[in-house]
């Protein structure tokens, strides 16, 4: 039995609300990415696509993953380059250590804790030691002007769902993307950058080497 696809009804309108505003962000990232060196990247959660477009046009060897088959029906037009799976991002077919980095962008703050943390253990997973994990997010507001993004955030996200706007309220409830991040102790933050006054953060995580 399929699951219902929530996005059913968003995929065709969602690059209208959301791209705008991640366009450079989303720049922003690639840039890293090619001073890193990566080759491989796995974008888990690629929605529409539109990371993945940026990505394939500098070059790498760009996967997407994503369970809304309306979201990659979306992403397929866009970066025709790049390979994409309809799976559960919080458990992939991948091998271990397949990637050079991996790209979570906005979509940790929809899931409950516990689907949180699945989601970012498997992207530890199938990254390379001292490979990278790019993560955009909500997350800690830090002055006035990022508490008012915050209200004007609150639309797209009631437009998502009861459920989604549920767990986007114990996400930001819980510290945000920060926070997360921060009961990791097999990773290093290198970057750390907010944007629309703080009111998103992009995260650049390092993943440890192993110890023998």
């Amino acid at each position: 039995m399929r699951h219902k696809d929530p996005y059913t009804h968003i995929a065709p309108l969602y690059d209208l609300v959301v791209s705008p505003f991640l366009q450079k962000i989303r720049r922003d990232i690639c840039e890293l990415a090619r001073d890193l060196q990566v080759h491989t990247v796995v974008d888990l959660g690629c929605g529409t696509g539109r990371q993945c477009a940026l990505l394939n046009e500098y070059g790498f060897d760009i996967y997407g993953v994503d369970y809304s088959g309306a979201m990659l029906d979306q992403a397929k037009t866009k970066a025709p380059g790049a390979t994409y799976f309809l799976a559960d991002i919080s458990s992939t077919h991948f091998l271990p250590e397949s990637f050079d980095c991996a790209v979570l962008s906005l979509v940790l703050h929809e899931h409950p804790l516990k689907i949180r943390q699945q989601i970012l253990n498997e992207a530890l997973r199938i990254v390379r030691p001292e490979g990278h994990l790019f993560l955009l997010d909500h997350g800690r507001i830090t002055r006035t002007g990022s508490s008012i993004i915050h209200c004007l955030l609150h639309l797209p996200e009631r437009l998502a769902g009861q459920e989604h706007y549920r767990n986007y309220r114990s996400f930001m409830n819980q510290g945000g993307l920060q926070e997360l991040v921060a009961i990791y102790s097999e990773t290093s933050m290198v970057l750390e950058k907010g944007h629309y006054l703080d009111s998103l953060w992009l995260c650049l995580v390092k993943k440890q080497a192993r110890v023998n």
